[in-house]
């Protein structure tokens, strides 16, 4: 399959949706607009531009009511019927983020209506495609209603393409993001194969392999991309992981930290991995297990042994006829022959 991607790769994969969905996109071009322009759902005047909702977008401006014609409508729903879309393109959220949105979601309101539809396998319930920081700001604004634009959607993957299209235009998912949304629709068997996602999303090939290899990396690791996703993109993410191939988790760990510290680029990245890989194994240390010879309750000798097969034994017998039985027994299971001290 040719893997290459052209530069209008991704314009090709709108224009497609827009093929599918000609009369959708221009009904939520100025909603669309309006928050690639104001994100945080904040209230305020919106710049111009291309003549696409000058004023001040808001859930009761004219302006948006404009943008919601032929049936579109706006609906106030309880929080505890809206679920999150399980295959949103972004899966991380910044504790902090939340709460600055959450204060001005409780001093003006929301400003800005979240993208849902309704929940094709559960009646009367509601799936987010847009707005999780915003229903997260509303929860922690001690709200219990979210308003939400409807978009008639009926398949797990329109909810990730359209999700991953509002995303990318605002260049709001990280590649841990991208990582655990294609994670989970290659699981479930929503995409057949990594060349599919190259499809879905119009991204290279190696693109999307490189990024799940963060994945791979130790548990810990991802633990700790998940706290600074914005540190490990695409290419330093690849490095770390093959930096992961030949070093121990605590070194990884320790590479991690000065990555976020130091703002390392993938070239720096790069060196350190190199430099690793070049540098002679160390030889591992072998394990031992000993033993203890007791006669009654006394210890008379031990019993070690090694991974490497190395035996060693010692033991102290008094009793001379002990001492030749047990030489006896070993000369016949060794066969057993007497060195002269001379030689």
């Amino acid at each position: 399959m040719n893997t290459k991607t052209t530069p209008d790769r991704r314009a090709l994969m709108r224009a497609s949706m827009k093929a599918e969905e000609t009369s959708v996109e221009k009904r939520f071009a100025a909603a669309e607009a309006a928050m690639e322009r104001a994100p945080g759902g904040l209230a305020g005047p919106f710049p111009a531009s291309r003549g696409v909702l000058a004023s001040t977008f808001s859930a009761e401006s004219p302006s948006l009511a404009g943008a919601i014609s032929e049936n579109r409508t706006i609906k106030k729903i309880s929080l505890d019927l809206v679920l999150d879309n399980p295959f949103n393109a972004r899966q991380i959220y910044d504790p902090d983020v939340i709460k600055e949105r959450a204060a001005s979601i409780a001093t003006h309101g929301q400003r800005v209506p979240a993208l849902a539809c309704e929940d094709w396998n559960h009646p009367g319930k509601y799936i987010l495609i847009d707005g999780h920081y915003r229903k997260r700001a509303i929860q922690a604004a001690g709200k219990t209603e979210i308003e939400c634009l409807i978009e008639p959607i009926t398949s797990d993957l329109e909810l990730y393409r359209l999700s991953f299209l509002l995303n990318a235009e605002r260049n709001a998912q990280s590649s841990l993001d991208n990582a655990l949304a294609w994670r989970r629709l290659l699981d479930e068997k929503k995409v057949p194969s990594e060349e599919a996602l190259v499809e879905l999303t119009g991204l290279s090939w190696g693109t999307v392999n490189k990024t799940l290899a963060l994945l791979k990396l130790p548990d810990s690791a991802v633990g700790r991309v998940r706290e600074q996703p914005a540190k490990f993109g695409v290419a330093v993410g690849y490095e770390l992981y093959l930096f992961a191939k030949v070093a121990s988790e605590e070194e990884v760990l320790a590479l991690m930290d000065r990555i976020i510290d130091q703002d390392m680029s993938s070239r720096e990245v790069e060196a350190l991995r190199k430099k690793a890989h070049d540098k002679p194994a160390r030889k591992p240390k072998e394990v031992s297990r000993q033993y203890k010879i007791r006669s009654g309750a006394a210890q008379i000798g031990f019993i070690k042994e090694w991974d490497s097969g190395k035996v060693a034994f010692e033991v102290r017998l008094l009793d001379q006829r002990d001492r030749d039985a047990l030489v006896e027994e070993l000369k016949k299971r060794f066969t057993l022959s007497e060195v002269d001290p001379t030689e």
